[in-house]
């Protein structure tokens, strides 16, 4: 017991170490050795916790130390007995916070984790982001807050390690399912981090992550809609640009939208069937983002809409005759796309 109660006092004046300028002198070997008195400090709560004897005993040199400590160092905050168990989260945002942590050791923090994904992985992350989000900076990129990129490419990189190993996709699941839970009562923060997420480099592995991440968005219902229509149509445009994947999933959105519409004759207008709140203009708006593009989304946009016209009949005439006698109708896009009704959709070309 002895030899426990020393090691806990050397946990937490790492701790309070982690927290002084002192942490200058530290390096990337250093900070992984701290991360790993970190993690058995954890493993120690874990199997102590349930016994009344080792806790009280622990629970008592606890006090002596952290008292010591705050005599030592006025800022320091005591650490109780519960918050043992994220020892690895407190160590983290210690160095996080602090302005003297060299950056070899920041840099380290976000590097790809070599050891087994697990809880504690997780909880080190979700501690970043929820950090990192506290800027003051609040510049854009693609449309984006910093806030949603620092978070989305936080959550690309570690799904691109997570999804690295076979037999990790329940994991990927996991962490995804976590974001969602923690954007309850604000979907709109979910959308920008999925977006972030997806606009990742075009390689092998962003195709991985981008594919888990649809998927998952699928296996929710409604989720894909909602960030769909959540997200301009420049953001989705470009993301469409970057992701096949999203591409195929976009358009496949988008043609449900116009599935709902249907013409009124005596008004003239196009009017939702259902309850989608997507209105012809605000599809017009979509579908001239996308021609506005340039190659090869484009082309690629307009021969998928070729297709769909004549899975609807190839209606050529029946449109002809239409814009002839009804000069509301003829609605032209831009980039020389026109505006096309079937009796089942609507379509651009």
């Amino acid at each position: 017991m002895e030899a426990v109660l020393r090691q806990l006092t050397n946990i937490l004046e790492l701790l309070a170490v982690s927290q002084t300028d002192r942490v200058r002198e530290w390096d990337r070997h250093t900070a992984l050795r701290a991360f790993q008195w970190a993690e058995y400090c954890e493993q120690l709560h874990s199997r102590v916790q349930c016994n009344p004897a080792v806790r009280s005993a622990l629970e008592s040199g606890l006090s002596d130390t952290n008292q010591r400590l705050q005599q030592a160092l006025p800022s320091y905050s005591p650490v109780m007995f519960s918050e043992l168990a994220q020892c690895q989260h407190m160590l983290l945002i210690h160095l996080l916070r602090n302005p003297s942590a060299p950056n070899s050791v920041i840099r380290m923090l976000f590097a790809e984790q070599e050891s087994p994904f697990d809880q504690n992985s997780l909880i080190r992350c979700k501690s970043a982001f929820n950090l990192l989000c506290r800027t003051p900076d609040r510049t854009s990129y693609a449309g984006l807050q910093v806030e949603a990129v620092v978070r989305g490419t936080l959550l690309g990189k570690l799904l691109s390690s997570v999804l690295s190993r076979s037999g990790n996709d329940a994991y990927a699941r996991t962490l995804l399912d976590s974001i969602l839970h923690d954007s309850a009562g604000n979907p709109e923060s979910l959308h920008d981090v999925i977006a972030a997420a997806l606009l990742s480099p075009d390689d092998e592995t962003s195709s991985v992550v981008q594919r888990r991440v649809l998927a998952w968005l699928q296996e929710h219902e409604g989720c894909l809609r909602k960030l769909c229509q959540s997200l301009s149509p420049g953001l989705c445009t470009v993301i469409s640009r970057q992701s096949s994947e999203f591409k195929q999933a976009y358009w496949g959105v988008l043609k449900q939208w116009a599935s709902c519409l249907e013409f009124d004759v005596l008004e003239s207008l196009w009017v939702p069937t259902s309850d989608e709140p997507v209105t012809f203009i605000i599809l017009t708006d979509r579908f001239k983002d996308l021609f506005n593009s340039g190659p090869p989304l484009k082309e690629e946009t307009e021969t998928e809409l070729k297709t769909l016209k004549r899975e609807a009949g190839d209606f050529n005439n029946w449109e002809k005759h239409r814009r002839k006698n009804n000069p509301l109708l003829q609605s032209p896009g831009r980039q020389g796309a026109t505006v096309l009704f079937t009796p089942s959709a609507v379509c651009f070309i």
